[in-house]
């Protein structure tokens, strides 16, 4: 839990963000197109890439082993459809693990809505360590609280800098002592964040060694301890 939580009516341009943001979630229906198209191309591309190994291999085969298991093969037909069942089977299951990660946000969003509600989460930090991830140099802060849990933030100006191929480090973000979140109070969203105080001492960021799929959510408080930051998402060895 925050230091301190202050509910009041929300703003009407946070109405209007939470409207728009109701507008353009998509339906069930649209997720599932998109999840087909996504499989569809998903399998195209595995296809093209079993193709071009499956060159390879018939090269090596007929240079080394003097064996013909290409085209022109007398099992190519079957070939062909055991590596179009493989690639579809995978372009599934990675698409249906990518539908079951999706959130139906529409129901909360209708109800942060009527509620009218909005809560300010107050924070208060002691200190502040900071990641980037190796493709576009995106921040990740860890920020120490008063009560020694740790508070993850994403530096969203320092990814688009990099994804621009800028300076990641150009960006304004500057953790500071205190932290005030606006945060729709059923759908989680966090509608403002305002640092104040004097800023956090964050040094040289250290090189984010794990996979999204293994970082932290933001915006919320992370399970790791603050002494073991490095040995789990650094380049130190992580415990199992």
């Amino acid at each position: 839990m925050p230091q301190r939580i202050v509910k009041r009516p929300m703003t009407e341009k946070e109405r209007d963000f939470l409207s728009r943001t109701l507008e353009g979630f998509p339906t069930r229906a649209t997720r599932w197109k998109r999840g087909i198209e996504n499989a569809v191309v998903m399998w195209a591309l595995a296809m093209l890439v079993f193709v071009f190994g499956w060159k390879g291999v018939a090269w090596a085969a007929r240079r080394i082993l003097h064996a013909n298991i290409g085209w022109k093969s007398a099992g190519a037909v079957w070939i062909v459809i055991a590596g179009a069942l493989l690639c579809a089977t995978c372009s599934v299951i990675s698409t249906v693990r990518w539908m079951k990660k999706w959130r139906d946000l529409r129901p909360a969003l209708l109800a942060d809505l009527e509620s009218g509600e909005v809560a300010e989460e107050h924070y208060e930090f002691t200190a502040a360590k900071r990641f980037q991830e190796p493709e576009h140099g995106g921040l990740m802060y860890f920020l120490r609280t008063v009560d020694d849990k740790v508070f993850v933030l994403f530096d969203y100006e320092s990814q688009g800098l990099g994804a621009e191929g800028q300076d990641p480090l150009a960006s304004e973000f500057q953790p500071r002592e205190r932290l005030m979140l606006v945060r729709a109070a059923h759908s989680g969203l966090v509608l403002a964040q305002t640092f104040s105080g004097a800023p956090l001492e964050v040094g040289a960021p250290l090189e984010l060694a794990v996979g999204p799929s293994k970082w932290p959510d933001w915006e919320t408080y992370c399970e790791i301890k603050w002494d073991e930051l490095e040995e789990w998402f650094g380049k130190c060895p992580r415990r199992k």
